[in-house]
């Protein structure tokens, strides 16, 4: 792109040089406080290098205002980055908090199962034992 740009650049200033290069007659040139003379071909050419100077400043007026807005790209960039990586911290954290009391809970839930187990069997050795005194009793009533 920036070779296809100076070769227009290149071949306009040729236009343009030729145009001044035509036109040698000496003109008078009014100032705000005055007058001159010169020749057409020097005012041509003078304008065309006050234009080239006028964009070549924009140019590198802007040029300095994109790497200025970049330096507070990369500021933020870095800022954020350091963010990411503290949520990063965070997250693994709380990930093993997480594998923690999930860990916990199945231990609490194994233990609370055994119990319930264990308490099963009481109530079940109770149920007999109750059960056989009724036979017992039953059976000692018949008698």
């Amino acid at each position: 792109m920036r070779i296809i740009f100076l070769l227009l650049a290149l071949l306009v200033g040729l236009v343009i040089a030729v145009v001044a290069m035509i036109n040698n007659e000496v003109v008078t040139v009014n100032y705000l406080f005055g007058q001159g003379s010169l020749t057409l071909f020097m005012l041509i050419l003078g304008s065309a290098f006050a234009g080239a100077m006028f964009v070549g400043f924009l140019g590198i007026f802007r040029s300095i205002h994109n790497y200025m807005n970049s330096q507070g790209d990369r500021g933020h960039k870095k800022e954020l980055e350091r963010r990411v990586k503290l949520l990063e911290g965070e997250k693994e954290k709380l990930e093993a908090e997480l594998g923690k009391q999930q860990k916990e809970r199945e231990d609490a839930a194994a233990k609370a199962h055994g119990d319930l187990v264990d308490e099963k069997k009481k109530l079940e050795e109770e149920l007999k034992k109750q059960q056989k005194e009724r036979e017992d009793t039953a059976a000692k009533e018949r008698d």
